[in-house]
């Protein structure tokens, strides 16, 4: 669009200073492309093409379509300044800028109803762009907006400008990018592209994005050489360059672009789907060596880490098997006390309690799978003793004992030696999921098998021996988070009716923490050592709701057994509530509160420490009751609750707190 239909107008100094000033435009330039719009002219500029396309239809069409336009930019009779391109188009920068529907400040319009052009602006020598054109020799830059090219001209250097940085490859009839028309004339030269620099990531990318494309189209249309230069800040623009800097560091800048090599970077866009059909191969095959070898492959050939690979492994793996959400508010105090009674069992106290998980974690050769079975006996049978010093607080249950580490037969021969295997009890109630003849063994990405045997076999116990076998090489160089989503993946499916229980293996310097999240995720944590003379400490490292069960045991042969090595002062949770509540029982059956003093004294065979704990989880349960709550314990006095007084206590039936 020319200005000869308007009255030609005087620059006005605002707009001058900034092409001059702000941007170190030459004043030639500036006076033969730079023009000051008044409000009509700067309405016309921008509407005209469309209003007149209104004026065609019909007249009560016409009318609504003009006043919503005419509305949309009233903000142009504040008027501004123009710049032209090819055909009619060109930009207005108006004075009072409007703003779009997310509040940001629209700074240039375009005509509307007009296919943009590109900026290549008149010059003092009327020469200037046909010697250009005909000499191919000749670098050209292409850059965003008037007054880039304007400055890159003031420089000395050839410039032409598109409208945006999309505006370059527009599409063509077939909805496919084409090099735009008016580009195509200097297609035969080496190009530069500079678009701006852009402090925010998503504007980076979309500059770069737009570059390749625009150089894809100028090589297919014969460019020998194209490359990219752009400025990387403080200064945004070429034109903040050369009036920070001066020509010199202009014409450095231009003078280093980097070439773009179109297939690489094509490539390198297409890597990240390519890794993403490699890690859901990795995640679809269930030979442990053939999914290593895909990774081994993949990591080598397309040069990304095994750790880039796991985590692309991992965000898949987490789309396959999203956790549950619930909602998320707070509760009043009467919907909280509406909400479900937690009467969760308890299996093992301090160990093992339904809708919990543990993870026992120990060094190869620690008895960890011999402990567990012969938990898992324990409580599979209907009458069963202590078990290397823990009751069982509840028997007949199911277990589903997953042996990812080994065959499945291993299980069977463990509780062949046990004297076990061909136990009616056991038989009904237990199910092996392992590597066997004819089945392969569980690993995490078989979370749908796992929801199914839940709700088919319908255990009260899942074993997951071990957590590094069912995770495999996802174990390797990942993430916190990302052990904590399997984990917690686990635990969605597991804990909504059963007690799970993790295997470990500790790390060479006999530590579990090999990751925080390995602490973090369960609701105990144990840690089995081997010690001197075959004695085997289950030490407790974590354990929400009390103190946790510290016990030595004695291994004898191959095997462990229930003859255990005698402690002086025991911390049996389960047996210091049983014994404390009966005590105190007996204390008020003759008007006698007794303190905790007191009750220490009476039992010797529990430690001080255990007995104070046990006074904190009866009375958090309104069993046990006291007069004071001091820190001095000699004053606090004890009482049992009314309501088991006289009845035996629930510890008495078999229900441990």
């Amino acid at each position: 669009m020319t200005t000869d239909g308007w009255d030609a107008e005087e620059i006005d100094p605002t707009h001058r200073d900034e092409w001059i000033t702000g941007s170190g435009i030459s004043p030639q330039i500036t006076e033969l492309n730079l023009h000051t719009l008044s409000g009509p002219q700067a309405l016309e500029a921008i509407t005209s093409k469309r209003l007149e396309s209104a004026s065609g239809h019909g007249q009560q069409y016409a009318t609504g379509e003009v006043a919503k336009v005419l509305n949309r930019y009233e903000h142009l009779d504040a008027g501004g300044w123009w710049c032209s391109a090819t055909g009619d188009s060109g930009c207005l920068k108006p004075n009072t800028p409007r703003k779009n529907d997310k509040g940001d400040l629209i700074k240039y319009e375009n005509p509307l109803g007009v296919p943009c052009g590109v900026f290549q602006l008149q010059m003092p020598d009327e020469t200037y762009w046909p010697e250009r054109e005909r000499n191919c020799s000749e670098t050209i830059v292409i850059t965003e907006g008037a007054k880039k090219a304007a400055a890159l001209l003031s420089c000395g250097i050839p410039a032409i400008a598109v409208a945006g940085i999309w505006n370059g490859t527009p599409k063509d009839d077939r909805d496919q990018h084409c090099l735009h028309p008016d580009l195509m004339r200097w297609a035969g030269h080496r190009i530069v592209i500079c678009f701006d620099y852009s402090d925010k990531a998503r504007g980076r990318r979309d500059f770069s994005k737009a570059a390749l494309r625009l150089a894809h189209q100028l090589y297919a249309n014969g460019s020998p050489w194209v490359g990219t230069a752009h400025c990387k800040g403080p200064e945004k623009g070429i034109d903040d360059l050369l009036v920070a800097h001066g020509h010199p560091a202009v014409h450095a800048l231009i003078a280093s672009a980097q070439k773009v090599d179109v297939q690489r970077e094509l490539e390198e866009r297409k890597k990240p789907e390519l890794i993403r059909k490699a890690a859901n191969k990795f995640l679809d095959c269930d030979d442990e060596a053939e999914r290593a070898a895909i990774r081994s492959e993949f990591c080598t050939t397309q040069r990304i880490s095994i750790k880039d690979f796991s985590s692309v492994v991992n965000e898949q793996l987490a789309l396959r098997h999203p956790s549950q959400k619930l909602e998320s508010r707070p509760l009043t105090p009467d919907e909280l006390d509406a909400e479900p009674v937690d009467d969760a069992r308890t299996f093992f106290d301090q160990l093992l309690t339904e809708r919990w998980s543990t993870l026992i974690g120990g060094n190869r050769g620690s008895t960890k799978t011999i402990l567990t079975l012969q938990l898992m006996v324990a409580l599979m049978k209907q009458r069963s003793p202590d078990v290397i010093g823990l009751r069982p607080e509840a028997t007949g249950l199911r277990v589903l004992y997953v042996c990812s580490d080994a065959m499945a037969e291993r299980i069977r021969d463990y509780l062949t030696q046990m004297g076990c295997w061909r136990d009616p009890e056991v038989r009904k109630g237990i199910r092996i999921w392992g590597n066997s003849h004819t089945q392969r063994k569980w690993t995490i990405n078989d979370l749908d098998g796992l929801e199914k045997q839940m709700e088919e076999f319908k255990p009260n116990v899942v074993v997951i021996d071990s957590l590094k076998g069912a995770l495999g090489p996802l174990l390797e160089d990942i993430s916190r988070p990302i052990i904590r989503h399997h984990m917690d993946a686990v635990h969605d499916i597991v804990l909504r009716n059963a007690a799970l229980l993790w295997i470990h293996h500790a790390n060479k310097g006999g530590k579990i923490a090999d990751n925080e999240a390995l602490q973090e995720a369960p609701d105990m944590v144990y840690l089995l050592e081997k010690e001197q003379n075959e004695l085997v400490s289950l030490k407790p490292i974590k354990c929400r709701g009390g103190e946790g069960i510290r016990r030595q045991y004695q291994l004898q042969g191959d095997f462990l057994w229930p003859e255990l090595t005698e402690q002086k002062k025991t911390s049996d949770i389960s047996k210091v509530n049983s014994d404390v509540m009966e005590y105190v029982r007996k204390q008020n059956q003759h008007d006698i509160k007794p303190s905790i003093r007191t009750v220490t004294e009476g039992l010797p065979q529990h430690s001080a420490e255990a007995i104070r704990s046990s006074r904190v989880r009866l009375r958090g349960k309104e069993w046990l009751l006291s007069s004071k709550d001091p820190k001095d314990m000699r004053s606090c006095l004890l009482e049992v609750a009314p309501k088991f007084f006289k009845t035996p206590t629930p510890l008495e039936k078999g229900h441990g707190p």
